[in-house]
This record gives structure tokens, sequence and C-alpha cells, in this order.
């Protein structure tokens, strides 16, 4: 088996939430298992494009030398990050900032197979710089969050990871997200910070391919060899998940996978 890692960056589709095996089928794994390498998947649940851009950057400046393909998946324009109230800004942001260990599958027993609940090792819980403060969520998980637990202070053990930020904020939060977010204009800023991870990997000489159902536009700011015309959104609706995860099954990652594969001999890669 080849020595160097690929690496997999992206939100909850690249981890493989809609996949009854977390290691056996997603994309990421198929690819790496067809490649006889190592795999370090970094993806995780409600990612922003700008915290999928921290994974990048976390490649780039630490694990350059040790990677030798990555498959990162954008995410919706529909998210957003913040800190919490008492977080210590004065570190420089990264990716050891971001909470992986509180959304499935890393948040512990989250992830729900045939009534077994399972979780996976936090990938970034071997740095010694990792933090876990910065929230990454989808605008839907604020409104669900704000209507269903907030509002009325109830408890909720998925939502946990906001018990400590004050109501006013997660209101402030749910009333940004119903009456002025602008996906269009996350669109523009979410391409943007896609665009700073594809030159910091591109100056490191890391194979690299984004997935976009928008090439055309994407590739006025990312090189066209980069980006691999991947939808999880239209793979959800096409091969819907069997678990209530609104996500994509096996079957739409084998497609995604035949779609890298493709792209990977289009680049000469393999």
């Amino acid at each position: 088996m080849d020595s160097k890692k690929l690496i997999v960056c992206g939100d909850s589709f690249a981890i493989g939430i809609g996949c009854h095996d977390l290691i056996k089928e997603p994309v990421g794994s198929l690819v790496a298992d067809k490649l006889g390498k190592p795999i370090l998947n970094l993806a995780k649940g409600s990612s922003t494009n700008f915290s999928i851009f921290l994974q990048m950057q976390y490649v780039a400046e630490n694990l350059s030398n040790d990677t030798d393909l990555m498959l990162i998946g954008n995410t919706s324009y529909d998210r957003v990050e913040w800190f919490p109230l008492d977080a210590d800004l004065k570190c420089n942001i990264s990716n050891e900032m971001v909470n992986y260990h509180q959304y499935p599958p890393y948040m512990d027993k989250s992830y729900d197979v045939h009534g077994k609940n399972i979780s996976l090792p936090n990938p970034m819980a071997d740095d010694d710089r990792y933090t876990g403060t910065m929230f990454t969520e989808n605008f839907v998980g604020v409104i669900d969050y704000w209507e269903t637990v907030g509002r009325d202070k109830k408890l909720s053990h998925y939502y946990q990871r906001f018990d400590k930020e004050p109501r006013s904020r997660m209101e402030t939060l749910y009333n940004y997200a119903v009456s002025i977010h602008e996906p269009r204009i996350n669109r523009i800023y979410s391409i943007g910070v896609l665009a700073l991870g594809h030159q910091l990997l591109k100056a490191k000489g890391i194979n690299h391919l984004i997935f976009t159902e928008d090439v055309k536009t994407y590739s006025k700011y990312i090189d066209k060899t980069n980006l691999v015309n991947i939808s999880w959104g239209q793979l959800s609706l096409d091969y819907p998940d069997d678990m209530n995860k609104y996500h994509t099954s096996a079957e739409g990652h084998q497609v995604a996978y035949s779609k890298v594969m493709d792209k990977l001999k289009e680049n000469g890669w393999i």
C-alpha cells in the first residue's frame, strides 16, 4: 500500500452520512481502496465552505508531505460559523478550532445504524492544539434548534452544543436566518474561500479534486483540472438513503466514485 494518504475534506456528505458503513462505503473510502492508499477523512457534519477551507489549509500546512491526493466536497450556501461568547479569540482561526466532537458521527454514539448507535474517532483529537470551540451550522439547524428547543428552553441531546450560548445570541442567529441571509452572497464568498484553499494546495503540489455541480462558474477561479462535476443534492434525490438522513446512499457514493475515477484518469493522475 502507498504510504501517502488520500485525504477527504467536506461536510456530512463527504463523511458518508447516509451510508450504513462509514468506513467502507463513502466515496473517499472507495477511491482509497482502489488506489491502495490509507485514508484520512477530515470532513465534518454541517461544515461551512469556510470551515472546509480550514480543512484544506490544515492539510497544506501540516500534512503536505504525507498527502498524495485530496477529495474535497463543497457544501451548500446556507451555513454560518461563529464563536461562542466565552471563546478565546487571540489565536489564529484554524481547523483545530472547529467543533468536530459535537457532530455525528464523532459525537458519542451519535450515528444510528439498524438500531445500534456508533461513533467514529474525531480525526482532530490527536492534535494537541485542538480546542473545538468554533461552531459551524446550517441555517436549517439554527431554525430547527430555535423553534423546537431554544425558544422554550427545552433540553436536547443533539443540540446540547448550544446549551451555554445565551438565548439572545441564538435568537439573533434565527432572525438572521429567516429574514436576512442571502445564499447568493454566500455562494460568492464560498467560491472565494475554496479558491484560496485550491491555491494553497496547488502551491504545495498536492493533487486535489473539488466537487461542484457548477463547474462553469467555479472554473473561472479554480483550475478546471481540479474540478469534478458531482452534486450531493442531486445524488440525494436520485439515490436517497434509507436511514432518514436526507443524504445519499452507498449507491450514490458509487456514482460519485465513478466520476472521481474518470477524472483521475482524464488528468493522468492514475
